[in-house]
């Protein structure tokens, strides 16, 4: 699914996008030291328009003691710092997980033209409102897995809120 992000400058680019499989591995690596930390195992990743790194981190808002301490918000906040703007136009987003809706309005108001991830929410979330790409089959499987590892344990420890 591609949805345009009017804000961004390369909207009016119709062509459509490929993901990319070596920035997915990256932010698996970074999903997996989050989750090695305790932190629910998401990693982000957020290149320029050349393909070069500006952030690459995994989620902390437990570390951080910070409720948008998310692996997105964390790259958005970072890469801005590092070129000294808050808008990131044509850079590219690429997440493990599918981002949550605070997550993709933030990389919407950044001006990000492009959001990747390996693996979508069980849960609906509303419509992006920025180009989205989903990666070929060949992470999600592991992406699904490191989920699962991290939170099959906790399953048993709330169950009685299960319906």
């Amino acid at each position: 699914m591609v949805v345009k992000n009017p804000l961004s400058p390369m909207a009016s680019d119709p062509r459509p996008l490929e993901p990319d499989a070596a920035a997915l591995l990256l932010a698996l690596v970074a999903a997996a030291q989050a989750g090695a930390a305790s932190e629910v195992p998401i990693g982000a990743t957020l290149r320029d328009r050349h393909g070069r790194h500006l952030a690459l981190v995994g989620n902390k808002p437990l570390l951080t003691v910070d409720p948008v301490g998310h692996a997105e918000m964390r790259a958005l906040c970072l890469a801005a710092a590092r070129v000294g703007n808050y808008r990131l136009g044509g850079t590219h987003l690429t997440v493990t997980l599918e981002p949550c809706p605070m997550c993709f309005e933030a990389a919407s108001l950044a001006r990000v033209a492009t959001v990747g991830f390996g693996i979508n929410r069980t849960k609906n979330s509303p419509e992006p409102c920025i180009p989205v790409q989903v990666s070929d089959a060949s992470r999600r499987a592991e992406i699904a897995r490191m989920l699962t590892f991290f939170f099959e344990p906790k399953r048993g420890i709330c169950s009685n809120h299960r319906p």
